[in-house]
């Protein structure tokens, strides 16, 4: 795991889509988590945490999941 001085970097993944639209597309959320896991692994961040929202719209930060995560 890398670190910031002698602090550990955490790593949490948010995943979200907010149509069906985009779900059936590239855009899904396994296909989300599977390239954001890849691309820690490759830079060697250990994932701690993932977060799924599906159907939550990005216009604003009142999404529950997403919240729950910056807590």
């Amino acid at each position: 795991m890398l670190q910031h001085g002698t602090r550990k970097i955490r790593i949490a993944l948010y995943a979200r889509v907010s149509t069906v639209k985009q779900a059936e597309k590239d855009l899904s959320i396994p296909d989300q988590l599977r390239q954001m896991r890849d691309w820690c692994k490759a830079n060697g961040y250990s994932v701690i945490m993932e977060y799924v929202e599906p159907g939550a719209s990005a216009t604003d930060g009142k999404r529950p999941v997403f919240q729950q995560m910056i807590d």
